[in-house]
């Protein structure tokens, strides 16, 4: 049984935020169906080349800030996987998300959420 590389999200609960904790496969061959939820537009880390050549794996933990506008404002690195490539992997996939922002007042606001990207090798 072959086991794909794994993109694991787990956010904590934040009001109107359409990121719901999900596992799901990180971009390598072949590669399964998404399973989205609605309104989702994330789509899952790229295992770099050279780390899986060189057989990397580990978990990169971070933080980032949802902007008003529902972007990517600011991420941070909470607890390396061990590996530079695939922490700044993880970093390039987070800056192309898009969520909903969370709500304040009836207004939309900035919100902090944390990610952890499990890398598991095939």
């Amino acid at each position: 049984m072959m086991r794909l590389p794994l993109f694991c999200m787990t956010a904590l609960a934040l009001a109107g935020c359409v990121q719901s904790p999900a596992t799901r496969t990180a971009a390598a061959q072949p590669q399964p169906p998404q399973q989205q939820q609605p309104g989702q537009d994330c789509a899952p880390p790229v295992y770099p080349p050279a780390a899986l050549q060189a057989r990397m794996s580990g978990v990169s933990m971070m933080a980032f800030l949802v902007g008003s506008d529902g972007t990517v404002r600011e991420s941070r690195l909470l607890k390396s996987s061990g590996y530079a490539i695939l922490d700044q992997a993880a970093e390039a996939a987070l800056r192309l998300c898009r969520f909903k922002p969370a709500l304040k007042n009836g207004h939309t606001v900035a919100a902090w959420q944390p990610v952890q990207y499990a890398w598991s090798l095939p």
